[in-house]
């Protein structure tokens, strides 16, 4: 089967990046899979991201599969080649299982901040406020905090902080509170829970 692999590129070191596209694609071929690595797709660096998706596009689309690296989440090209995998009905393999993305739909659908920008340092307070309001959920659901903060590229006293000032936030914040409680009725409601957690 060839399987086509997808990660974040853009904001990472050349070498991080390469390092986890070639493991991947080490690993795969182990397993017997004809892989397709999009670094290796021809066009030179500092080709126009325009230009680069374009070409890896049409890489994906003779693909039957696709291997989503840990932190495509993060990616807007991943998200993108996902979506079009999943639209063509290829296989979505998973480098890490994507979890609560029915926190980050709810989150979306209140909030409309998508998960790249909750992983992001954006100081923008909508953005701060819905990275609060993931770590609370996550918390609740028993996640640790390292593993919040992996998740989110945040350190983990940053997530503490968000924990210890959530209340605060819930009870002195108007826009903190409504933002929170509109959330919060999509996860108790299960509108935001999507049906294509591990596809």
């Amino acid at each position: 089967m060839r399987i086509y692999i997808s990660g974040q590129i853009t904001g990472i070191p050349v070498a991080e990046y390469t390092e986890k596209f070639s493991r991947a694609e080490a690993e795969l071929k182990a397993k017997g899979y004809d892989v397709v690595n999009p670094l290796r797709n021809g066009l030179p660096s500092g080709t126009r991201w325009q230009e680069q998706m374009k070409t890896d596009i049409r890489l994906l689309l003779d693909c039957q599969a696709i291997y989503l690296l840990a932190n495509w989440e993060k990616s807007i090209g991943a998200t993108l080649e996902r979506e079009i995998a999943k639209g063509l009905g290829l296989i979505i393999e998973y480098e890490k299982p994507p979890k609560h993305r029915d926190i980050k739909a709810a989150i979306l659908t209140a909030m409309g901040v998508n998960f790249k920008s909750i992983a992001e340092d954006s100081r923008n307070r909508w953005h701060v406020y819905a990275r609060m309001i993931y770590a609370h959920h996550c918390k609740k659901r028993g996640e640790h905090t390292q593993g919040i903060a992996e998740e989110t590229s945040h350190d983990q006293s940053t997530i503490c902080y968000y924990l210890r000032n959530y209340d605060a936030e819930y009870k002195f914040n108007r826009e903190f509170r409504k933002a929170a409680e509109k959330v919060a009725t999509l996860l108790s409601e299960k509108l935001s829970n999507p049906t294509d957690v591990l596809k």
